[in-house]
């Protein structure tokens, strides 16, 4: 009976030692998930922008309270509202849009599998967020290097 038990902790060990190995992140997915992520942040601060340049070109008296309106701190007259509502809906037209083509970067650069599996170890290995650190750090190097070279 000991020897049935001792051999088959043996074997469920060679079993369970290949599924770790599955579950590994290798520097090429997470390069992959590095782009993924600076891509939704490029959007985000395109947005930022977007909003940014819609709302300087509003009537001083509306744009000044901005803050206060879209925080809801501040009762709005109807040209207000009307303000806020458009760049509500400029927010939400592009950030739809952008949804759209995040899921198809996803799936054609990563696969939807992939990603799941890098984004948990991120967030959760500290030695995978470590390596992954480090690519997004050589990824800005080689975008500023770039930019060094164009001269801007």
């Amino acid at each position: 009976m000991k020897k049935l038990l001792l051999a088959s902790f043996f074997l469920s060990a060679l079993f369970v030692k290949p599924v770790f190995a599955q579950d590994e992140v290798t520097n090429d997915e997470l390069y992959k998930y590095a782009v993924v992520q600076e891509t939704l942040s490029l959007f985000q601060s395109e947005l930022s922008a977007q909003v940014t340049e819609y709302v300087e070109a509003q009537d001083p008296e509306i744009k000044n309270r901005y803050n206060e309106l879209a925080g809801g701190e501040a009762p709005a007259n109807d040209a207000e509202k009307t303000f806020i509502d458009a760049v509500n809906n400029m927010k939400s037209e592009r950030t739809s849009e952008f949804t759209d083509a995040y899921k198809t970067l996803i799936k054609r650069v990563l696969g939807a599998k992939s990603y799941s599996k890098v984004k948990k170890a991120v967030a959760n290995d500290s030695d995978v967020k470590q390596r992954f650190s480090g690519i997004v750090q050589a990824m800005h190097a080689a975008k500023e290097e770039a930019s060094v070279s164009a001269g801007q």
